[in-house]
């Protein structure tokens, strides 16, 4: 577990608007991840813009539980700041919606998804969203494509991954998705995988190169399949309360910071992917690249999935809502 990194930053702001002791910043991604060292930078811009009246502590690594267990902390008050993904809200009934954006093979880059979520349709996902307390406050930078890691087997096609136990996130597409495939779809924290894959209670799980990376899942993992089936982005999120009570100039200091860690994470990105691929490689990984995997025998069960679950893992029709978005900002 990684340790807590305590940030010191200001925030000119009165101390009726936010309390310094509850200026509490959590998060599953670990400290050296994109997302971590983002963290780290968008805490050193609020203090630099601010001049030090208040102070945040960044609890990385999962220290203070899984993503749903944060955003109940938030409700309740005890921490100010969760950085998840576009995916988290999908584990709350207000959420529901993000099951869609989450389905396999919706989106065909990182910056298409994120291109969507300042669009009317992605931005009145996070209206809808903040009914049940949880307010988005800013993107925070792409994740990698995500991919399947195995521990012995080796995928070219959906038969080959029947039967498997593939751990999976909490959002409901996803699961749908490796169940259809013939999988075992099996829910777990992401503080729990590691030691999960190492004792054999998963045998796989999907995520992108930067966690395989950053978590050292090429120590418990011998395939990687570069199946590019969904795409993730990093956000930070607060509570309708807080940014209820917060006056424009806080508000305007994280939005631009959330800016500008996106802009970091994103170089970090940038540099990392030209060596994430031969690092797994060196450290064992069999890596198995998109063109030797049958990409549109995985297609068509995402596409079953979304005709399958239409009106009940999301609204009845979001989907198409989705895809007319999409249309229109591909043109």
């Amino acid at each position: 577990m990684a340790m807590a990194m305590v940030v010191t930053m200001a925030v000119s702001i009165a101390p009726q608007a936010a309390d310094a002791a509850k200026l509490r910043f959590g998060s599953e991604f670990a400290a050296k991840s994109w997302a971590g060292q983002a963290a780290v930078k968008f805490a050193d811009y609020v203090k630099e813009k601010t001049n030090g009246e208040q102070t945040v502590q960044l609890f990385l690594g999962g220290q203070l539980g899984n993503a749903k267990a944060t955003f109940g902390e938030i409700k309740m008050g005890s921490l100010t700041f969760v950085l998840g993904t576009n995916n988290t809200p999908c584990e709350w009934k207000e959420g529901k919606n993000f099951n869609a954006t989450a389905a396999p093979f919706r989106f065909r880059t990182n910056q298409e998804m994120a291109k969507f979520f300042q669009s009317p349709t992605g931005l009145q996902m996070y209206k809808d969203f903040s009914k049940g307390g949880i307010q988005f406050v800013g993107y925070f930078g792409n994740r990698s494509a995500r991919a399947l890691t195995t521990t012995n087997t080796a995928i070219y096609k959906p038969a080959d991954i029947k039967g498997l136990k593939i751990r999976v996130p909490g959002m409901k597409s996803i699961q749908a998705f490796f169940k259809e495939t013939g999988a075992k779809p099996t829910p777990l924290s992401f503080t729990d995988l590691f030691m999960s894959l190492k004792t054999g209670v998963v045998e796989g799980q999907d995520n992108g190169v930067d966690q395989v990376v950053g978590q050292g899942f090429y120590e418990v993992q011998k395939y990687y399949i570069e199946l590019d089936h969904a795409f993730g982005t990093f956000m930070l999120y607060t509570s309708v309360d807080n940014w209820k009570k917060w006056p424009d100039s806080f508000k305007k200091i994280l939005i631009d910071g959330c800016a500008m860690a996106a802009e970091y994470s994103n170089q970090l990105k940038a540099q990392d992917m030209k060596t994430a691929y031969k690092l797994i490689q060196d450290k064992g990984m069999t890596f198995i690249p998109a063109k030797e995997v049958d990409r549109a025998a995985f297609e068509k069960i995402g596409q079953r999935v979304f005709t399958k679950f239409d009106g009940k893992m999301w609204d009845k029709g979001f989907m198409d809502k989705i895809e007319a978005q999409l249309k229109q900002s591909r043109k």
